[in-house]
């Protein structure tokens, strides 16, 4: 391991003071070149390291000159380590206290830049050990302590919930997708597809601010040019199926719009509000059981791979969530929503409780880090007929009577597992009880069924890269009491496959295939498969 240099250390610790110090919450550090700082006043290293010489401590008694992996401040920092990955190797060795003084080094500077993107990721008793730490090896780190105690500040003035944000924090996304669609044998007429490719996009630029420090005002603005691959006539090669829809598709024509403004903030004790002035979605404010797949920019390629649909019934419209800890292993979610005009709409059969509504509640029940289960519950009213499904599986699962007025009860359970550091296997089952309402009067129902199993395998040829694969049935009608005709007699078989590979801290690409097949069968057609190929670019700043 590489000697620590005092002097060295100095010209860093110029750098780094400016960013540790005074950085309100949500705002971008300010990062200064030490070497330049050190020049502009006039000061040599060899300045820097006679004077921190200087400051070195003695120890009052005589010291080991190793340190072994039984000794308590081994054990302290290989748990730090382990808890927030500072990069420290060789931690299972005996070492000289020179180079352990440089592996907490190492250690210190990984959670600094935690502390600058954001300070309550480190928890006052973690930094009350890395204090210990820089005490027990002041002759090898002098004035380490500093560094210390200015990082303990910035926690406490987070914690006590004094900060306030003049600015907004930018963060962006975008997405860029080169697909390319198969043609199937015994097609019907609104498949149109013959191997067309396609170029499309998304970008999002998130602005978060706080007032409090413990709350977050989030504006999103967002252009796309995604044509969902359902709707064949608007780009002359679609599928005319909901089952091959990509998990980023929407298509306004990269007009930029506002597609979330949301606030977030503590109510009590282990609760948060979130409340949805437009743009709402389910998914993004609760739990969804498939953590490495579930990101539109990072996981599934496909809308159905990401999550259960259920997530899906609010709609992008009004919405409020409130999620609440009851304990560490149970956590409870109930979400009202609206979808988009509904709320604002003083007509008849419109407002907050008159119109289309979709609500959730789920409870989720983590008895170990590595295992999660829950169920969920979703009711929804649709008083066109249409988005039952919220466009996710066959026609008839989305619009299964034909266009009246729908009430769907929507039952799920799900669970994720993560049986090895390189292995994550998630999955879920949902079934959707839909009945026509006409007049108050149930006069026929349906059942929609779906499910999926996700294997994620993370780090895999590299850390950051992920191999996915998902197997599951989009949204299938196995029984209409109303409409008999409306009925899927193949249920659709979706099998998705993946490889997202990182290319840098800010940029990755994933190539993936996904084969649909038996889509949109009748009893009077029974379709081919759909292929569907694409490499999708993610970029972030």
């Amino acid at each position: 391991m590489t000697k620590f240099k005092v002097g060295a250390f100095y010209l860093a610790l110029i750098g780094l003071t400016a960013i540790s110090a005074g950085t309100p919450a949500f705002a971008e550090p300010q990062v200064t070149d030490p070497a330049t700082a050190v020049a502009e006043k006039g000061v040599t290293e060899k300045d820097l390291t006679v004077s921190a010489a200087a400051e070195v401590v003695p120890t009052a008694a005589p010291q080991s000159d190793e340190v072994t992996p039984t000794d308590r401040d081994a054990q302290i920092l290989k748990s730090l380590n382990a808890k927030y990955q500072c990069g420290v190797t060789e931690i299972d060795k005996t070492v000289s206290r020179s180079d352990f003084a440089g592996s907490v080094i190492t250690c210190l500077e990984a959670l600094e830049a935690k502390i600058a993107r954001n300070p309550s990721d480190i928890a006052a008793a973690d930094l009350a050990q890395l204090k210990e730490l820089t005490n027990n090896f002041l002759s090898e780190v002098g004035a380490l302590n500093n560094r210390v105690e200015a990082a303990e500040k910035k926690v406490a003035v987070l914690q006590n919930g004094s900060s306030f944000s003049t600015t907004s924090k930018l963060v962006g996304e975008v997405i860029v997708g080169l697909s390319a669609l198969s043609g199937q044998t015994g097609r019907p007429a609104n498949d149109t597809n013959g191997g067309s490719i396609v170029v499309s996009n998304r970008a999002r630029i998130n602005f978060d601010a706080s007032f409090t420090g413990k709350d977050r005002l989030r504006t999103r603005l967002e252009s796309r040019n995604s044509t969902p691959f359902n709707n064949a006539a608007a780009i002359n090669g679609g599928t005319g199926t909901n089952t091959t829809r990509l998990g980023w598709d929407g298509d306004e024509g990269n007009t930029t719009n506002l597609s979330l403004l949301q606030y977030t903030l503590p109510v009590f004790n282990g609760s948060k509000l979130i409340i949805d002035a437009t743009g709402s979605e389910f998914n993004e404010n609760v739990y969804t059981f498939n953590p490495l797949l579930a990101p539109a920019g990072t996981g599934s390629l496909t809308r159905f791979g990401r999550f259960n649909p259920v997530y899906r019934q609010s709609a992008n419209g009004t919405a409020a969530t409130l999620d609440h800890k009851f304990s560490d292993t149970f956590t409870g979610s109930i979400g009202y929503a609206l979808p988009p005009g509904v709320a604002n709409n003083p007509a008849e059969n419109a407002g907050i409780f008159g119109g289309s509504y979709g609500a959730l509640a789920q409870l989720r029940y983590q008895p170990s880090p590595n295992l999660d289960l829950g169920i969920s519950y979703g009711r929804s009213y649709h008083s066109a007929g249409t988005g039952v499904t919220a466009a996710t599986g066959s026609a008839f699962a989305n619009n299964p009577f034909e266009g009246r007025p729908t009430v769907a009860n929507h039952y799920s359970f799900s669970a994720s597992s993560k049986l090895s550091p390189g292995f994550v296997l998630s999955g879920w089952l949902g079934l959707t009880s839909a009945s026509v309402e006409n007049g108050g009067q149930n006069t026929g129902s349906a059942d929609i069924f779906n499910a999926a199993i996700t294997a994620a395998f993370p780090d895999l040829g590299g850390k950051g890269n992920t191999l996915g694969f998902i197997l599951g049935i989009p949204p299938t009608v196995s029984s209409n009491s109303a409409f008999t005709g409306r009925v899927n007699p193949d249920s659709a078989l979706h099998l998705e496959a993946l490889y997202k590979l990182k290319v840098s801290d800010n940029i990755d690409i994933t190539p993936g295939v996904l084969l649909v097949t038996s889509p949109e069968s009748t009893n009077a057609v029974r379709r081919g498969s759909e292929f569907v190929g694409t490499v999708r670019t993610t970029l972030r700043f």
